[in-house]
């Protein structure tokens, strides 16, 4: 026989658990009161805004160049852009390789700049850089800070080669180069002449120029203190001193090609 259980009995609970309900929908109510009031309360303050935008990694950009680019200003929304839509904008710069944008702080707009690498300049215009991706990118910086200058280059593919071979080398060994000028003959359209910061010459393919450049601080090893002359790499190596090339006094020094090579 089933048990009779009293409408009475059930009202307590009943009331317990409509109770319970009523806090509990009034608690959310209450709570997205107060976030609604505080979200308005943030975006109608100073806190919803741009108060610093940091630019991070320029070197031979201008950091107002990025900056425009951006589109973004203080005082705008924190929430009023988005982030990969400014990376895209500031990607297209000739000069910008990679780039993160992010917010932080709250109130901060944070832009990392990794630029292309420098390996040159325009002979004739100091401040037109030639950059690692062949893009010629004129700066306010002075381009003999970073590398050689490069001169007559009549052949684009001779020059996209040497670009590519100077973007092998560190930047110590960028610097012992003071000029590069295309000096092809028939049997090596990409040959190169390099006139040394230390004042020797250099005659090398662009085609091995990184690997003969790496070579070039043991070459100097077996060359006289009181000599300068030029280094001929396109067969072997070999040394003459001015004074054998212009007033033939002198001779001609072999290089040991596994000294060089070390």
């Amino acid at each position: 026989m089933e048990k009779i259980i009293d409408i009475e009995e059930r009202i307590p609970s009943l009331r317990k658990k409509r109770k319970r309900r009523m806090t509990f929908t009034f608690s959310i109510l209450l709570f997205l009161f107060f976030l609604a009031l505080f979200l308005i309360l943030y975006l109608q303050s100073s806190w919803s805004k741009v108060q610093f935008i940091v630019i991070e990694g320029t070197e031979i950009v201008e950091t107002q160049d990025i900056l425009k680019l951006s589109g973004v200003a203080e005082g705008e929304s924190m929430w009023g852009f988005r982030t990969n839509e400014i990376a895209k904008r500031i990607a297209a710069h000739p000069a910008v390789s990679e780039v993160k944008v992010n917010r932080s702080d709250l109130t901060t707009v944070r832009i990392q700049i990794i630029e292309h690498e420098v390996v040159g300049f325009r002979a004739d215009n100091e401040k037109q850089l030639v950059l690692s991706n062949g893009e010629v990118y004129e700066s306010s910086v002075a381009g003999s800070l970073y590398g050689p200058a490069l001169l007559d280059f009549q052949n684009e593919k001779a020059e996209d080669r040497l670009i590519a071979e100077l973007s092998k080398l560190g930047v110590a060994e960028r610097g012992l180069l003071s000029e590069i000028t295309s000096t092809p003959s028939n049997a090596d359209p990409y040959l190169v002449t390099i006139y040394m910061n230390d004042g020797n010459t250099v005659i090398t393919s662009a085609v091995q120029l990184a690997e003969n450049i790496g070579h070039y601080p043991s070459i100097l090893q077996q060359i006289p203190d009181d000599q300068k002359g030029i280094v001929d790499m396109e067969v072997g190596i070999f040394f003459k001193s001015y004074d054998a090339v212009y007033i033939e006094e002198g001779e001609e020094i072999q290089i040991e090609e596994e000294e060089a090579a070390e």
